[in-house]
């Protein structure tokens, strides 16, 4: 089994992001990040069941044995 201690100790002496500026964080619930989150997971389902050439279906596509 891998053994992850060595990650999760760096990990634990990383500095927190509100710390170092790249978030802010809120009081409350922010409904912008929060749409953007979904969005963002939504624009990732759709790249994921799309790209799966197995699901297409193409309507203009030839038939195999067509002569």
């Amino acid at each position: 089994m891998i053994d992850l201690n060595h990650i999760i100790d760096f990990a634990t002496q990383l500095p927190h992001p509100s710390d170092i500026g790249l978030i802010k964080p809120s009081g409350g619930f922010n409904l912008a990040a929060a749409l953007c989150g979904l969005g963002a997971v939504f624009g990732m389902t759709q790249f994921l069941y799309y790209s799966d050439d197995s699901k297409r279906i193409d309507p203009w596509a030839k038939p195999e044995n067509y002569e």
